[in-house]
């Protein structure tokens, strides 16, 4: 026979497999409780294998539905249903015989007693010799013979049930056989809660490592899975949800068969990615421990392993399916509904795993890691979980096993090592011009960024370490040099990894050892500025920025012949600008003046200082025409000629310097 199987994806989705028995000549009726909200997966998902037929398709109470209006008070349920259910069929059971007619309603009346009247409740029967009252408490059995009204009846129930669990509903079907006896197999898919990996590792030196594995699994369903064979899977299938198992009527558009106007011009448009407990913690083992702050003392120094190797467990079957890893359990489990289990998945032995101190400044300040330089050697891939490390048998922090595939090296902080202190000092930036050439209009620099970072250790442990050291890069891909200085030795060490923004170094830090790494930095920066440039039909000289960086920086090319003479033509073009800019300034007072002298002229009559004014205005406009008309053309001209000999000049300009030929 086969077996129930959920296969577990750790994104959240699982698969069922359901098995059933069905015989000949007896059709298994299948009832499978879904929330409302998962509904539309399972109709994504359903599927149904085996030598069996389906007598009637899978059917189900859309999510989005609330059939039926009858209300069933479980307190007095024969007065509701004699109340609400009026006009029906029914049939009453007594012991003084049957009564079959129409369900009239509920009459209530007091019978007089020896004490106080006692209220007697009947239900009223219509049938072919009149109303007949049946006392409640002489009904033995009420059964009503309209399949419809049972059908509402079944409703009201179902949904007084449901409020046990408001969200849940059923996926029915029916199936049969020609067989004496096969299996049918129900398949579907539910949104899940995600299956999580928990890792034990054990680190000794005698006998070797081990890396266990768990998975804890939740069952959030509406059904106990019984006697199932548990799969949990590594991977992210693409899933998501749907209105599948919505009843809807879409709206409709309104069409107008007489449009309101005729048609136009149509344009068509072109085509164009856990602080787990000590094993043990008894007085004993406190006392070995002490009172101490855990990462003060030494693992693996002192402390003497009393709880050897791990229990042996059954471990699941693995297969790497795809990009898929697939773990499954060796028997059948059973997880009742909205209950969790942690299933043993491996156990496998680790012989490369490194115990090491890690250090990045923006992990901790002053302070290494103590961390394993983990190698995953097992034959499939690791899913991403939480880990317990153990040292010795004790205890040693957690840390969190990233994705891994067979044969990949990651490293594993799990604590603070106090026994180690680093000091980080960043040394200002320094820009550093390593060459300049002038040549073909040009201006070409080379400059040299440098920093330079310092990083100071002091161990006051008894032990030898191995220190990782992660550096990120102050520049944007740099040359990197590193300097070790210990014990008044210096000597260049090289890069062990290269990270994503920066380098990683291994140090041997001796007992009670100090040195110092100096990490620099160098990046060549080239650029480039043309000191001619085309701006629409006329070419203008940059020579204000050959000035400014080059002339007055005193720079190594501000003595230069060749940009001297630039220098030289620039100040014979700006002595021509400044005298244009004093003609302008003359002629504007020229004018004024010329404004003042008619005024005077207009309010004057024909004497002789009137005479003298209408001098002055014509020479003033003689010396005016004169400027605007001969000198100024003339100041341009030259200026014209002196800009193409500037410009010729910053042309033909060469001249070199480099840090290298000082």
């Amino acid at each position: 026979m086969a077996t129930n199987r959920v296969v577990i994806y750790s994104n959240g989705i699982a698969d069922f497999q359901r098995c059933y028995t069905v015989r000949a000549a007896s059709p298994e009726r299948i009832s499978i409780p879904v929330r409302q909200d998962h509904l539309a997966d399972v109709l994504a998902s359903f599927n149904v294998f085996g030598e069996v037929s389906l007598d009637a398709p899978p059917t189900f109470r859309p999510t989005n539905e609330r059939e039926g209006n009858l209300s069933i008070n479980a307190n007095r349920v024969v007065e509701d249903l004699a109340t609400s259910l009026s006009g029906a069929r029914v049939r009453i059971e007594r012991v003084s015989g049957s009564v079959e007619g129409t369900l009239v309603g509920l009459h209530e009346e007091e019978e007089a007693t020896a004490g106080e009247p006692v209220k007697v409740k009947s239900v009223i029967v219509l049938t072919a010799c009149g109303l007949q009252r049946c006392p409640l408490r002489e009904i033995q059995t009420l059964r009503f013979l309209d399949e419809e009204v049972q059908a509402e009846i079944d409703k009201s129930l179902q949904r007084n049930f449901q409020r046990i669990k408001p969200n849940s509903t059923y996926v029915e079907m029916t199936v049969s056989t020609t067989e004496e006896e096969t299996d049918a197999v129900v398949q579907y898919t539910l949104p899940a809660a995600a299956w999580k990996i928990s890792y034990r590792l054990r680190l000794s030196e005698d006998p070797s490592s081990e890396l266990q594995g768990f998975a804890v699994v939740d069952n959030i369903t509406e059904e106990d899975w019984t006697d199932f064979t548990a799969c949990v899977v590594t991977g992210d299938p693409i899933t998501f949800s749907t209105d599948l198992a919505d009843s809807k009527t879409p709206a409709r558009k309104h069409v107008d068969l007489v449009s309101e106007m005729a048609l136009g011009s149509v344009d068509v448009e072109a085509p164009v990615m856990m602080a787990a407990p000590m094993e043990e913690s008894d007085e004993e083992l406190d006392r070995e421990r002490g009172s101490v702050e855990y990462s003060a003392m030494p693992l693996g120094a002192s402390f003497k392993s009393r709880t050897g190797r791990s229990a042996k467990v059954a471990e699941a079957e693995v297969q790497e399916v795809g990009d898929f890893c697939l773990f499954e359990s060796p028997g059948a489990v059973t997880i009742p509904a909205k209950r969790s289990a942690v299933i043993p998945v491996f156990t496998t032995a680790i012989a490369e795993a490194k115990r090491v101190l890690h250090y990045k400044h923006e992990h901790h300040g002053t302070r290494p890691y103590r961390s394993v330089e983990f190698t995953n050697e097992s034959a499939f891939s690791l899913g991403r979980g939480v880990c317990t490390v153990y040292e010795e048998g004790a205890y040693s922090g957690n840390c969190v096993v990233p994705p891994m595939k067979p044969g990949e090296v990651r490293l594993l902080a799990h604590a603070l090592e106090t026994g180690v202190a680093v000091q980080t000092e960043r040394q200002r930036l320094r820009d550093k011009d390593v060459s300049i050439s002038l040549v073909d209009g040009a201006c070409y620099t080379s400059t040299v960024h440098l920093c330079s970072t310092d990083y100071h250790v002091r161990s006051s442990r008894e032990e030898r370490y191995e220190l990782f050291l992660d550096h990120d890069f102050r520049l944007s891909e740099p040359e990197v040099e590193a300097v070790l200085l210990q014990d008044g030795e210096e000597g260049l060490i090289a890069i062990r990894d290269r990270l994503s923004e920066g380098v990683r170094y291994s140090i041997s830090l001796p007992a009670k050892a100090e040195l110092r790494l100096r990490v620099s930095e160098k990046r060549l920066v080239k650029s480039e500025v043309r000191l001619v440039d085309v701006s629409g039909q006329s070419e203008y000289a940059k020579i204000g920025w050959l000035i400014d960086n080059i002339v007055k920086t005193n720079g190594p090319l501000a003595d230069d012949p060749g940009v001297q003479r630039c220098v030289a033509k620039f100040q014979e073009r700006e002595a021509i600008r400044e005298k244009i800019r004093d003609l302008v300034n003359q002629t504007e007072q020229l004018a004024t003046r010329q404004e003042r002298l008619r005024k005077n002229i207009k309010s004057g009559g024909q004497d002789e200082l009137t005479t003298r004014w209408r001098q002055e205005l014509d020479e003033a406009e003689r010396m005016i025409q004169e400027i605007d008309e001969v000198t100024i053309p003339k100041l341009r001209e030259q200026e014209k000629e002196i800009e193409g000999r500037f410009r010729e000049a910053i042309k033909s300009l060469s001249a070199e310097w480099s840090a290298e030929s000082k």
